[in-house]
């Protein structure tokens, strides 16, 4: 992974904390509306964060055409 903005390491330390500090919860991403992965916690693989970023990218297109 490229080195990352502050920004984006203070948000992937927030996610891997509420990780760490929520029963059942395995991993975390945080994707833009546009299905880009904006972060990600700490042990979850690259490669499985963002093909996670493009499946969240297309349910939200889906139901926004099933919408109209």
């Amino acid at each position: 992974m490229s080195s990352m903005s502050q920004a984006a390491q203070n948000l992937n330390w927030l996610i891997t904390n509420f990780v760490d500090n929520t029963p059942g919860v395995s991993h975390t991403v945080v994707v833009s509306a546009d299905g880009l992965l904006l972060a990600m916690s700490e042990g979850f693989p690259r490669d499985r964060a963002d093909q996670l970023a493009a499946v969240a990218s297309g349910l939200t297109s889906l139901t926004a055409g099933a919408s109209r």
